[in-house]
């Protein structure tokens, strides 16, 4: 059964095409107008209503019916197949602006994105794959400090709010987020998981941790030491499953697969599938994503990652050498922040 969500994402992205082909035709037909007769008039009488209704077709207001359509075109002589094979290479997505001043909008995020993995922790059919140039989110809902500090992180930059972490920290509902996360961190366990991390997917946590910390934004040392601290338990809960090649829920073991891409990724992708439908997510910024479900561009993006992997090396099962040596750089770049950290 299809979860709310993709059947809503659905929806969206039949509206968004629906319009944007609505769009297209007014273009084309606007050029055969001759350029003494009002636009919205003609589109007026050939439909049979008045130029305020017109206009607000005309403007994307009001979805044109088919017979509507199929009037304008006859009249135009324009090709309904061309107006709506115009728009096959686009790609449309769902945004959802998140206005961190009010951190209600955040709590709204989270919720759907833990309805959405806890949607497809409960599919017949289930698999999730990301390309990552960051540590994907998944990971961090275990360790709340450094989440709420990735919060944190886009709050600082992007809405440029000259606070402390440690203010901010106690201005949001801790345990709404916890909960989200916790929903989140149990129903990431549960599915069948493939990452392609390359040797610099730890640098954006640490380069934001040695940032911050630069700008003073912590009030207490020691909570430098935490992020760093959780941040080692992060790493070693990954080589663990890595190692293992599955995560655990309840008893219950699901594959989890880690390659390592010999080439730098230049941004995150998510392909989340469900029951026959899939979702490609591409992350902003440092917490926000667009999403699509358009099939075509979710199967290019799913291709481009397979190619990956089989140019990359599979760091589950049997390959300790090579991922004992991974995960220890890892490590050592955290104990050489943390060293630096000591020294302030």
């Amino acid at each position: 059964m299809l979860s709310i969500f993709f059947v809503v994402l659905r929806n969206i992205t039949k509206e968004i095409f629906i319009m944007e082909v609505q769009k297209t035709f007014f273009e084309i037909a606007k050029g055969k107008l001759p350029s003494n007769l009002r636009f919205a008039d003609v589109i007026g009488d050939i439909l049979g209503v008045g130029t305020d209704s017109a206009y607000r077709r005309i403007r994307g207001e009001k979805e044109l019916s088919i017979s509507e359509l199929t009037k304008l075109c006859q009249h135009f002589d324009i090709s309904m197949d061309s107006v709506v094979n115009c728009q096959s290479s686009n790609v449309l997505f769902k945004h959802i602006p998140l206005d961190l001043s009010n951190m209600d909008n955040y709590y709204t995020y989270k919720n759907n994105i833990s309805m959405l993995f806890d949607s497809i922790s409960k599919a017949k059919e289930k698999e999730m794959f990301f390309m990552a140039m960051d540590i994907p989110a998944p990971h961090f809902a275990s360790y709340l400090d450094l989440t709420f500090f990735k919060i944190y992180t886009w709050v600082h930059s992007v809405k440029n709010l000259q606070i402390t972490y440690d203010e901010f920290v106690k201005s949001i509902d801790v345990n709404c987020l916890t909960d989200y996360y916790n929903k989140m961190r149990n129903a990431y366990k549960q599915i069948p998981s493939t990452e392609i991390w390359t040797n610099n997917t730890i640098e954006p946590i640490l380069r934001l941790l040695d940032y911050h910390a630069d700008l003073n934004c912590f009030e207490k040392k020691e909570t430098l030491y935490l992020l760093c601290h959780q941040l080692l338990q992060l790493i070693a809960e990954i080589e663990n499953n890595t190692e293992n090649g599955y995560t655990e829920f309840n008893g219950q073991k699901f594959f989890f697969k880690l390659y390592l891409s010999p080439i730098d990724i230049m941004n995150d992708f998510m392909v989340a599938k469900q029951d026959g439908v899939n979702v490609t997510s591409i992350k902003l910024y440092t917490i926000n994503a667009i999403l699509t479900s358009n099939d075509y561009f979710c199967n290019e993006v799913e291709k481009w990652m397979q190619n990956t992997m089989s140019k990359s090396l599979l760091l589950s099962g049997a390959s300790a050498k090579e991922r004992f040596k991974f995960f220890q750089e890892m490590k050592n770049k955290v104990n050489n922040l943390l060293e630096k950290f000591e020294k302030l």
